[in-house]
């Protein structure tokens, strides 16, 4: 099952484009939308800000990967929340993503539905004709930019306090390093802050960056 999603304040603006989308997709029982892009690059974050955003309308909210959903029940439950947001979509097989919409349209009020994954997804919608038409907007989220980067990176370093202008120097490595992708970005953020308060001085360089990295790669080999 999928982690219960958080609200984060790391919010950069394609993410709270994105939410702002889906958010105005479902904003009816029925509606549905598709979120799209590759692993690490924020779709638990936008799906955290329209889950949070509905609850604070009154509206039930569970997340859950698309395959958990599948396998939850058969014949379907009467129980599903006002959205249902089926995460790793992307890993359906063909009729999977119809069979999800059936059980919300199933409801006595349909249920929204938000289809979350990479961009597999985009082959599977593409091939079923009912679910392509059904999908009131499709949204998509791409590596971010140095820019935005900057965003989610400069607080995280700052917050471990470490100088503000060394912070916005080390954005650019660590943005070139993590390729835009949030999630590879935070990480090494996260130890980058762990050298930094080791020293008295919590100094921090490119080359403790680059170090860190030269450590993470061989543990994802």
């Amino acid at each position: 099952m999928t982690p219960a999603l958080r609200p984060t304040s790391s919010v950069t603006p394609s993410q709270q484009a994105a939410a702002a989308k889906i958010a105005a997709a479902i904003d009816r029982p029925g509606g549905v939308a598709l979120l799209c892009g590759p692993q690490g690059v924020g779709k638990t974050t936008v799906l955290a800000a329209v889950a949070a955003g509905e609850q604070r309308r009154g509206r039930t909210v569970e997340c859950r990967d698309l395959l958990d959903w599948l396998r939850s029940a058969a014949p379907w439950p009467g129980d599903l929340p006002d959205v249902v947001v089926a995460d790793a979509a992307h890993r359906a097989a063909d009729g999977d993503l119809a069979r999800m919409l059936a059980a919300c349209r199933h409801r006595a009020s349909p249920a929204c539905l938000v289809l979350a994954g990479e961009g597999r997804l985009l082959t599977l919608v593409s091939r079923d004709t009912a679910v392509e038409r059904a999908i009131h907007l499709r949204a998509s989220l791409r590596p971010l930019s140095p820019d935005e980067s900057s965003l989610i990176v400069v607080p995280m370093l700052t917050a471990a306090g470490i100088n503000a202008t060394t912070a916005e120097g080390l954005v650019d490595v660590i943005h070139e390093i993590g390729g835009g992708i949030p999630a590879a970005m935070l990480r090494l953020a996260d130890l980058a802050t762990v050298v930094a308060t080791s020293r008295p001085d919590r100094s921090l360089d490119h080359r403790d960056i680059e170090a860190i990295h030269r450590r993470l790669s061989p543990l994802a080999a």
